[in-house]
């Protein structure tokens, strides 16, 4: 599952999508369609130079704060929190939004994507008393 804030000027995502790679022809970039689950409205992205993309993960930085409907350094605009389906396209162009388009080869992955503006985890904080006597028996 991939979790990103609302509105945001970095996230990180971890994704698989390489692995298509193997039954697919060859592609050179990714297309990221979010899909809000309530609305049904559609959030396209092209992933600007993953950081990492090998056979085990893709690390990619999908800003969320981004103008709707343009294409600009793989940035998105998504301002509400709520629960989103996600499909990865492998495509041959650096600026196609639209999955039925001629450039894109097919679906690399699916899934869900969790938006919101609380934080993914917390560290707990743990106070240990130091007044306790323990005794053996």
């Amino acid at each position: 599952m991939i979790h990103l804030a609302p509105n945001a000027a970095s996230n990180i995502i971890y994704v698989q999508p390489y692995q298509a790679r193997k039954f697919l022809s060859t592609f050179t970039h990714y297309l990221v369609v979010f899909t809000e689950l309530a609305t049904a409205a559609t959030h396209p992205v092209v992933l600007s130079t993953p950081s990492v993309d090998n056979e085990r993960y893709t690390a990619a930085d999908v800003p969320t704060d981004g103008t709707e409907g343009a294409v600009e350094a793989g940035k998105v605009r998504i301002l509400d929190s709520g629960m989103y389906t996600y499909k990865i396209y492998g495509q041959n162009s650096s600026s196609n939004l639209d999955p039925s388009d001629s450039s894109v080869v097919g679906v690399c992955e699916r899934g869900m994507a969790r938006v919101t503006a609380e934080a993914h985890w917390t560290t707990p904080s743990i106070s240990i008393p130091d007044n306790v006597i323990y005794y053996q028996s």
